[in-house]
């Protein structure tokens, strides 16, 4: 087997084992940011962080006692091969398990659950290589899970369990072929990542495949996912480091969160439906995946969705995939993103702080959730928009920026006034108590109001003066001193506006020409081949003078 080394970070959903949260099983399904925030809004905590509990010991077992019911916490033996968890201890039925209890058991193979046993995470349950957790503050960074193949001649770890029993009377829960689901057999649980198994093999009653289902399973080597399967939750392929392929049915139309993240082997992904949402690390450290062609029913990209994997092209610090930018180096300084450019993935410039320019083009059509934000450098004062949409909260949180120049007079702004905000709230730090400073982790914090000056720039009559106006916004009228022939409103001319111009004559799908009337050299109001004509002359020959008009007909 390969020399692999495979680092899994504890954030997002991950940590909720180290936070006491447990999230109800198989009840994810997100692949925005926002979602999964919302989820963790609505989710309930359990166990409640406020009750209190007692502790105890049972062969080697510790438990959180609390006044109906009791929850594993840590197995500590290391060396046990096979566990078998009670039903009960202390007159309280054992109902579930918390901060990943066999973390540490590198030999373990076997777990036998009690009929009692209903609330876990699937990955809390079969881990059983922790390296290190450190635990932080509710909402950091609060530790490190490592999963990783082995060399016959090191002491590298892999997932040891691979075989999960329960009994036939377990109210909640089967098993199929050592693989665990749900008693009505309609969602898969998850699958022991020790478990000899190198393709899919799904019950056609089963429609959902759970949380991390197949997480750290390295015999895996190709998921033909069946047509039955209509959910498929978040990171149910992680980690499965010898995965090659991958295909996805029909009813999939969203890409959940984690799905593939470090799958390193997978180089071949089939989407059989109209994709439109690709998670947040979906694809994230597959390095072996060195092509990937987005689909056009795409229209949103998850953060760090193909961050470290090898299909992303650097260029001048903005990573692209096909036409996505989804992501950028952190050194950044000038975004000028480049012309074709279709969308901008989640959260793409998020913290850039040291970005000093934005230029978005009028080829643009999806801004994705914070696109732009926790910009507080002050070194960025300004942002160019040429691209005809502005969503809800793309630039919301772009706290040092005061000019917001919006070159399409027709661009579509999300009708709030949060969209471009007047001013921000945020937590900075401050030296003592004495600036009315909040303790957190040994350090003072106070919340401060930022007020921008905001300033609109826009065209006369155009919507963007027309949202300055609603939400009570300063603006300023873009003075029309606009290039001749800059179709494409990307401040200059060249080809590109003559290809955009001849696609829109042709009525090519999707051809957009964002200043139509820069192209309309004959200023007769109608834009037409003869227009094309004078476009092309003057591109061949810019520096001989246009012909009347009148020569040319």
């Amino acid at each position: 087997m390969k020399k692999c080394s495979i680092m899994l970070s504890v954030l997002a959903m991950l940590c909720s084992s180290m936070t006491l949260q447990i999230i109800s099983v198989s009840a994810l399904e997100a692949a925005t940011m926002e979602e999964m925030y919302m989820q963790n809004q609505e989710t309930q905590e359990f166990p409640d962080s406020s009750a209190t509990y007692t502790k105890a010991v049972e062969n080697n077992l510790e438990f959180r006692l609390y006044a109906d019911y009791a929850v594993l916490t840590k197995c500590n033996d290391r060396e046990v091969t096979a566990v078998e968890i009670p039903a009960e201890i202390n007159g309280l039925p054992v109902v579930g398990a918390i901060d990943t209890p066999f973390g540490y058991c590198r030999k373990l193979q076997k777990i036998t659950l009690p009929d009692s046993f209903e609330h876990f995470v699937w990955y809390d349950l079969i881990c059983t290589t922790v390296q290190s957790i450190n635990t932080g503050s509710v909402g950091a960074h609060s530790g490190v899970i490592q999963i990783a193949a082995v060399d016959a001649e090191d002491e590298t770890l892999i997932p040891s369990v691979s075989e999960v029993v329960i009994s036939e009377t377990n109210p909640f829960y089967t098993t199929v072929d050592g693989v665990l689901y749900t008693k009505d057999m309609k969602t898969l649980i998850g699958c022991p990542p020790a478990k000899e198994m190198q393709s899919l093999n799904i019950p056609e009653q089963t429609e959902r495949i759970g949380d991390y289902a197949f997480v750290g399973c390295y015999h895996l080597e190709n998921a033909v996912i069946p047509s039955n399967i209509t959910h498929i939750n978040n990171g149910a392929f992680a980690v499965c480091i010898n995965l090659k392929s991958i295909a996805f049915p029909k009813h999939i139309t969203s890409i959940s969160g984690d799905m593939c993240y470090n799958c390193e082997s997978l180089s071949d992904i089939t989407f059989n439906g109209d994709i439109d949402t690709i998670g947040y690390g979906a694809f994230r450290k597959c390095s072996a995946l060195e092509t990937f062609e987005i689909p056009d029913t795409v229209i949103y990209i998850g953060s760090s969705a193909f961050e470290e994997s090898g299909c992303f092209e650097n260029i001048n610090d903005i990573y692209y995939v096909d036409n996505w930018v989804v992501g950028s180096a952190e050194e950044i300084e000038n975004a000028d993103i480049r012309e074709g450019t279709i969308g901008i993935a989640e959260g793409s410039f998020f913290t850039r702080n040291q970005m000093r320019t934005i230029n978005v083009p009028a080829s643009v059509q999806y801004l994705n959730y914070i696109v732009f934000a926790q910009l507080t450098s002050q070194q960025i004062s300004r942002m160019d928009y040429h691209c005809p949409v502005i969503t809800e909260k793309a630039i919301a949180a772009a706290k040092s920026t005061k000019d917001f120049y919006i070159y399409d007079p027709e661009c579509e702004i999300f009708d709030s006034e949060k969209t471009i905000p007047a001013q921000y709230k945020y937590i900075e730090y401050v030296e003592s108590d004495e600036d009315y400073g909040t303790l957190i982790d040994g350090k003072f914090y106070k919340e401060s109001n930022v007020y921008n000056d905001v300033i609109i720039h826009g065209y006369a009559g155009s919507t963007a003066q027309a949202y300055a106006e609603k939400y009570d916004r300063q603006f300023e009228v873009i003075e029309d001193n606009v290039i001749k022939g800059d179709a494409n409103a990307d401040g200059k001319f060249d080809v590109s506006d003559v290809v955009a111009v001849q696609k829109w004559l042709l009525s090519v799908p999707d051809a957009a020409l964002p200043d139509w009337k820069a192209a309309d050299l004959c200023q007769d109001g109608v834009l037409n081949a003869l227009d094309l004509s004078i476009l092309k002359r003057r591109l061949l020959y810019p520096d001989v003078p246009d012909m009347p008009v009148e020569k040319l007909v």
